[in-house]
């Protein structure tokens, strides 16, 4: 018997839900729609972002700054990795 505890989210007292994102536990209030993390979760998504880079960095040219023949760098339109992991909170 599992009883479940429904937490309330510390700046406007509103319902929070949860969410599990690449194994981390977000838990999100639905009046305010601020996120809060419990101890530990913020390394566990910094390790799961800095992964996400090192992977994607041996796929591309130029690195972040650098152009191709002294031209400028374009401005990504690609989402970061903590965009794309809170995009889908709240749907």
């Amino acid at each position: 018997m599992s009883e479940t505890t429904q937490l309330t989210c510390p700046k406007c007292a509103g319902q929070m839900r949860s969410y599990e994102r690449n194994g981390v536990t977000l838990d999100q209030c639905t009046e305010c729609r601020g996120v809060f993390l419990d101890r530990g979760e913020l390394e566990h998504l910094i390790d799961a972002e800095s992964a996400h880079y090192e992977r994607e960095s041996g796929d591309r040219g130029p690195r972040r700054g650098e152009g191709k023949h002294g031209e400028k760098p374009r401005k990504s339109k690609k989402k970061s990795f903590l965009e794309n992991l809170m995009e889908n909170l709240g749907e």
